[in-house]
């Protein structure tokens, strides 16, 4: 089983986007008074400067009945305010099974829209998976390409009126995807394509502490309670390949600082073919944009007028 990380599609918001008012990106993926963190089994909606160093997951049985160890990394990179793209990869330990590196991973994203008075933001990217980059127990499986066109979106509660006023902290994000391999099949093995999706529900102590009223605890007003749902469905050669639908359920907390931010999440199977007993999930992720250095700009930071961000 590869590292849990779940990837999101909309191929059809090109078309609409072109006449969406376009925000450049922002440190912590921030729109309007809105501070979208980093999750760990879906993406935030937001594009920037960030490195995440490392990601660590263990799950005590997966879909195979071993015991998993995935630890990865990826690096975001702005190319304009509203362009970036992401690098990553990672080593995995299964027992039984044997130790590898999976594919190396690569996505470009464009931050399409942020509505700073709905606190609501959307992005839309494609993701590559690259044929023969894996090693070990994934060196047999990179035979071809997987492509992932996606969309991870973003909405605060702060337009909630004042009797509702402690229900403005929370914010859901959502992401979709299909992940489809470049054939249906090689030497008569099926190769499944799937249908991601995932959403979270978060409440933003940091939100609370700036807009509602301050929190007299140095610990809590950075806290963000998260409860992240991530699925994937095959829809396509997902019986001739025995597979079926998987999912986790990740309650957690997340640690919000100016500069990084730290996360940790149970792993919960929603389904038997997920595997069974409850993992966990940790992640440590710093801000480029916020610090310091010679890589927290955009390569074009003016872009190159192709649209707005672009």
């Amino acid at each position: 089983m590869s590292p849990i990380q779940i990837r999101s599609a909309a191929a059809a918001l090109s078309g609409a986007v072109a006449v969406l008012w376009l925000a450049p990106a922002y440190p912590h993926a921030v729109c309007g008074a809105r501070i979208f963190p980093a999750t760990l089994a879906i993406d935030d909606p937001g594009v920037l400067d960030e490195l995440t160093l490392p990601t660590v997951s263990w799950v005590p049985n997966n879909s195979d009945g071993a015991q998993e160890w995935d630890a990865s990394f990826s690096w975001t990179k702005t190319i304009t305010p509203g362009l970036s793209v992401v690098v990553g990869s990672g080593p995995t330990w299964e027992h039984p099974g044997g130790y590898g590196w999976n594919a190396l991973d690569t996505e470009l994203q464009w931050q399409a829209l942020c509505i700073p008075d709905a606190e609501f933001m959307f992005k839309v990217g494609f993701d590559v998976s690259w044929a023969g980059t894996g090693t070990g127990i994934f060196a047999a499986s990179g035979r071809q390409n997987t492509y992932s066109p996606l969309v991870d979106a973003g909405l605060g509660f702060g337009a909630l009126p004042s009797s509702l006023k402690y229900l403005r902290p929370f914010a859901i994000t959502a992401e979709f995807s299909t992940t489809a391999p470049g054939y249906d099949s090689v030497n008569g093995t099926p190769y499944v394509t799937t249908f991601n999706w995932g959403f979270t529900l978060q409440y933003s102590l940091p939100y609370f502490n700036s807009q509602l009223a301050a929190i007299d605890n140095d610990v809590l007003k950075h806290l963000v309670p998260v409860a992240e749902f991530a699925f994937q469905t095959p829809i396509h050669n997902g019986g001739a390949a025995g597979q079926s639908q998987t999912g986790y359920f990740q309650p957690g907390v997340i640690y919000e600082a100016d500069k990084w931010q730290i996360a940790l999440e149970a792993m919960v199977p929603m389904t038997g073919a997920t595997g069974h007993g409850v993992g966990v999930i940790g992640s440590l992720d710093f801000y480029l944009d916020d610090i310091p250095n010679r890589i927290d700009e955009p390569i074009f930071p003016h872009g190159f007028g192709i649209a707005p961000g672009i």
